[in-house]
């Protein structure tokens, strides 16, 4: 049984005791979450940081030694991110994350849609590469990162709320039922459009589109494409209807299709437009230049054999990648450590992914194995792409490999995110040690 709120009137003054009273009195959960967390999940997060830092630290000293007179500046970089992240992911493996259920979820969104366009007017006429960036009190930050964050908790809130109208029978009428007790007036306009599955369906392809649109603007299309899968496998596990999805693949596949018959139609898409190109047509001189990266990222692979060549005696991070301590580092690491090497970070993250998934089937509520999906979802397209382009699967798209890939921002939202999985952990019931 769902405990209702109890409002209070707010006293004229209060100390931190009754502020905090006050707070817990104004919505129906107590802020911090009780009960142990799942141990398992922090240790393998613990373990793939661990691999992960000293691989991007390997892959980074050679270039940061030519590029900025310093061997340990991307290591201490990233350790000083991490030092905050940490304490953030503990900070939230604590708070109960069903306050994300509510009046935070609109706030949220609306509060991304204006960063997303706050980082367009600052970038305007800027180069590509740096148009996805703001500075903010010397910090450099991507507001991308966030918003696959609030993507997965915007879109968990609207199923929450719509999942009667998007589980409906055909040609009937659903009602909204929303997991918390009250509903704002204009939460009740909003959602009174979802009555059938497909109105439903349109309220969060909204969310989506918007996300996915300002991220394009912003020309990091990696991004971009990683909200559209992300927003498309959260509302297939809303239970909607599959039939809806078929035209969504059609027209994904169609895309597809149409880029690699006819890929002059990307000439306006700069950078990625050269990247496809270089993909198709890999044996074109013209195109080795731009292939260096995806080429010597092969070499490196293969030169690793079955178990490596050790621990910093890559050669191919030897100026011969360009950036290794971004999306290359896997392919560095490959090298040093061999198949072998490969085959247990591959594991780690599948047993990461699938320790997740099992905590969100023994949640005992919607909303938190919604996010907790949404998060393993985000973190399994991450590295499953990654791969695919250091393997030459797919076009380099400049996507991240969580916890080994340089980055402040995509560190600390991802280990915020690896806090609120542990919060949710705390109120699942499967097995924690």
């Amino acid at each position: 049984m769902k405990e209702k709120a109890v409002r209070a009137k707010k006293p004229k003054f209060m100390g931190p005791v009754a502020f905090y009273n006050y707070l817990r009195s104004r919505v129906r959960t107590n802020f911090i979450q009780q009960g142990s967390f799942d141990v398992v999940f922090a240790c393998i997060v613990l373990l793939l940081f661990t691999v992960g830092i000293i691989a991007m630290y390997s892959a980074s000293y050679a270039y940061a030694t030519y590029n900025r007179g310093d061997a340990n500046e991307f290591f201490f970089s990233q350790l000083k991110n991490a030092v905050i992240g940490f304490f953030f992911m503990a900070v939230f493996s604590k708070i109960d994350y069903r306050v994300f259920n509510g009046r935070f979820a609109p706030f949220a969104y609306i509060t991304t849609v204006i960063v997303l366009v706050y980082t367009l007017i600052y970038n305007l006429g800027s180069e590509a590469e740096t148009s996805r960036w703001i500075y903010i009190g010397g910090f450099q930050l991507q507001p991308s990162e966030f918003a696959k964050f609030t993507l997965i908790i915007v879109m968990a809130y609207m199923i929450c709320v719509m999942k009667n109208a998007l589980r409906a029978p055909k040609n009937k009428i659903g009602k909204f039922t929303p997991e918390r007790d009250t509903l704002t007036e204009f939460e009740k306009k909003f959602f009174s459009f979802a009555r059938t599955p497909f109105s439903a369906c349109v309220l969060l392809a909204i969310v989506a589109v918007s996300y996915f649109g300002l991220v394009l603007l912003e020309k990091h299309y990696s991004a971009a494409i990683l909200l559209m899968l992300m927003a498309i496998a959260m509302t297939w596990l809303s239970g909607t209807k599959k039939i809806y999805f078929a035209a969504v693949f059609g027209a994904i596949a169609a895309v597809v299709a149409l880029v690699i018959i006819k890929p002059d139609i990307l000439d306006g898409f700069g950078f990625a437009a050269s990247r496809i190109m270089c993909w198709l047509d890999k044996d074109n001189p013209a195109y080795i230049e731009n292939r260096r990266q995806t080429v010597n990222g092969l070499y490196a692979i293969g030169s690793g054999g079955l178990f490596g060549v050790g621990l910093g005696n890559s050669k191919q991070k030897q100026l011969y990648i360009p950036e290794p301590q971004n999306d290359f580092v896997f392919p560095v690491f490959c090298e040093e450590f061999g198949f072998i090497g490969a085959a247990f970070v591959i594991i780690l993250f599948a047993a990461l992914i699938c320790r997740g998934f099992m905590i969100a089937a023994k949640c005992k509520d919607l909303f938190g194995s919604l996010v907790v999906m949404g998060i393993m979802i985000q973190v399994a397209l991450q590295v499953i792409i990654n791969i695919s382009v250091v393997t030459d699967l797919i076009p380099n798209t400049g996507m991240a490999l969580p916890f080994f890939s340089y980055g402040g921002t995509a560190l600390f939202v991802l280990l915020t995110e690896m806090g609120i999985v542990l919060s949710v952990s705390r109120n699942s019931k499967v097995e924690k040690e």
